[in-house]
Parts: C-alpha cells; sequence; structure tokens
C-alpha cells in the first residue's frame, strides 16, 4: 500500500475502535466500503482470520500488504491496550509520509519540464537551424569555423542524449505508477523519497523527522525506549544516523537516560536537545518528540521551495547564454561576410 491509503487505513480502524466496534466487525465495514475489489477481498480475509483469533498484526503480516513498522505498531498496540490511539498516531505519520512524498514530486517535475524544453530548444536550434545558416554561407563562400562546427556537433551529440535519457526516466516514471496502482509498489515519488533519505542534502533533517516521529508513537504507545530506538534503526536509512542510533540505544540498555544517550550520541541541535530535556523531565517528551517532528518536515519543505525558486532562474540564465553564444557564433561571419561587402 502507498503512504496515503496506510493513512486512510489507520484512521479508518481508529475511528471504528473508538466508536465501539471489534476489530473483525471494522475489517468487515472497511470491505463494504472498498472501491477496488482487491482491497474488499483483502480486508474480508482478514476480517476472517482476526474472527477466529488470530491478532491483527500477524494478519496483517499475512497480508503482504503492509510494511513492518506498522505490523509492529500494531502489536505493541494490541498487547498495551492502545490501539486506537497508535493507530491514530499511525494514520498522521503516514499522511505527513505522503504529504512529503507529494512535495518531491512536484518539486521534481518542474525542473524535468524545464531540462527538457532547454534540450529541446538546444536541439532543434543545432539540427535544423544552424544547417541553414551553414549552407547560406556556403553560398556566399564563407563557412562557419572549426570550433563553431565542433560545438555544434557536441552540443548535438549531449542534447540528443539528455532527451534520449529523460524519455527514458519518463517511461520508467511511468512504469512504476502503473505498477503501483496494481499493488506491486509505491509511487515513483515515494521511491525518490527513499533515496533523498540517503544521498540527498536533507537527508539528515529527513531523518530526523522520522525518528522524533516514531520516537513519539513509541512513547506515546507506552513502547520501552530501547524498543522505539530499535524501531528507529529499522525505519531511518541514513547510515550516518543510523550508527548514532546505535550507539545511544546501547547507552540506553547500559541504564543511561534518554537525555544523556541521545546527547552522547550528537544525534540533535543544542536548542533541540533542551526542548527533549524538558519534554523528559515533565513526562511529556512524547509532545516533544511531535513538535521537532513537525519542525523537521517544515524545514524540509522550506529547503525544497529554495530549491526550486534557485533553479528557475539558474535554467533561464543557462538557456539565455547558449542561445546567446550560438547566435554570435552563427553572426559574426555574416558581420565579416557585410563588412567585406561593404
Amino acid at each position: 500500500m502507498k503512504a496515503k491509503e496506510l493513512s486512510s487505513f489507520c484512521m479508518q480502524i481508529a475511528f471504528l475502535l473508538g466508536a465501539g466496534l471489534s476489530i473483525d466487525t471494522a475489517l468487515l465495514v472497511l470491505a463494504e466500503d472498498a472501491e477496488r475489489q482487491g482491497d474488499k477481498a483483502l480486508f474480508t480475509s482478514m476480517s476472517e482470520d482476526v474472527e477466529v483469533g488470530i491478532p491483527l498484526a500477524d494478519t496483517m503480516a499475512k497480508a503482504g500488504q503492509f510494511p513492518d513498522y506498522l505490523i509492529q505498531m500494531t502489536r505493541v498496540g494490541q498487547q498495551t491496550g492502545n490501539l486506537e490511539i497508535i493507530m491514530e498516531s499511525l494514520s498522521n505519520y503516514y499522511e505527513k509520509e505522503s504529504s512529503l512524498a507529494q512535495t518531491i514530486k512536484n518539486a521534481l517535475t518542474y525542473p524535468l519540464i524545464m531540462v527538457t524544453m532547454l534540450m529541446v530548444v538546444l536541439f532543434v536550434l543545432l539540427t535544423k537551424v544552424m544547417p541553414v545558416f551553414e549552407e547560406v554561407y556556403r553560398q556566399l563562400g564563407a563557412q562557419l569555423s572549426p570550433i563553431t562546427k565542433s560545438a555544434v556537433q557536441i552540443g548535438t551529440i549531449f542534447s540528443g542524449a539528455v532527451i534520449v535519457v529523460i524519455l527514458l526516466l519518463l517511461l520508467l516514471a511511468a512504469g512504476v505508477m502503473v505498477s503501483s496502482r496494481k499493488g506491486k509498489g509505491q509511487l515513483w515519488a515515494e521511491h525518490v523519497l527513499q533515496v533523498m533519505k540517503e544521498k540527498s542534502g536533507i537527508a539528515g533533517t529527513l531523518a530526523k523527522r522520522r525518528l522524533s516521529a516514531v520516537l513519539a508513537i513509541s512513547l506515546k504507545s507506552g513502547l520501552e525506549i530501547e524498543s522505539g530506538m530499535g524501531l528507529a534503526l529499522a525505519l531511518v536509512s541514513q547510515k550516518k544516523l543510523q550508527d548514532k542510533l546505535l550507539i545511544c540505544k546501547e547507552q540506553i540498555e547500559r541504564g543511561e537516560s534518554l537525555y544523556d544517550s541521545l546527547k552522547k550520541a550528537d544525534i540533535f541541535s543544542g536548542l533541540d536537545m533542551q526542548m527533549i530535556k524538558v519534554g523528559v523531565r515533565s513526562g511529556k517528551a512524547d509532545a516533544i518528540f511531535d513538535k521537532l517532528a513537525k519542525k523537521y518536515e517544515e524545514e524540509v519543505d522550506t529547503s525544497i521551495d529554495n530549491m526550486i525558486l534557485r533553479f528557475e532562474p539558474t535554467m533561464v540564465v543557462i538557456l539565455a547564454s547558449v542561445v546567446g553564444l550560438i547566435l554570435l557564433s552563427v553572426m559574426m561571419p555574416l558581420v565579416g561576410i557585410m563588412a567585406s561587402i561593404g
């Protein structure tokens, strides 16, 4: 399932449980309301399993449509009697994941369009316009300089190759989107999100957002902090942060407090650590981590927006410069011819 669908599933389960329905009945309600036949069959099968005594978490694992984190937190919710609260928290978590994936999708779509337009303009200019000028100069007894000819050849090959790559990427994205609609994968934006969590400049902020959200849900559900750290290790993909979390988890297992362990691991900044310190002392650490998750989410959104704002004028300058240089190289021989005629 995609993040948005997981959010909807968790929210509906939380709402139905809050209304006093049993889990198997809640799943039957979901089956009746499902629009796709695959979802109807899935929820009906899960309801039948729960009705005969199989825990919801095991039923979700058997279905093969739910991520490990959701399954583990569902098991914790059933064991602690906080399934409704955890499902509501998980709904918010996956809603933010879906929102972030959509933001990244929008951020990548605009630059892709700009680059495509730039390459198409260059390709047409080099393959259609330049040969016309070259033929005109040949008839006038002049010719383009060897440097200009070489630049035209290189530019034609480069722009053509980029266009081919862009078309292949578009076909790949379309294939991923089609497969995701058939339940075989996530949307391409969510795959890109996974890559950005490991590779991009905002990977650290993304990882901290996920870590804060996981710790908030874990503490809210009454889960031991060691187990919460274990879940965070499984969900945070950035290697650097994983190493720090391992150190933090080991220190907690030795009897260190959450605040001291996080401080020694140097995961959060000084101001954030002060917030965590206040939260731990007041018994509201879950609320503090929830606020930190929202803060990091806003920072990610701001970083992406700034990236887009910088990209647009950069592409305009590059396009204007390249076209200007090409026109200049074409017009110079014409100026020489006109001067000789005069």
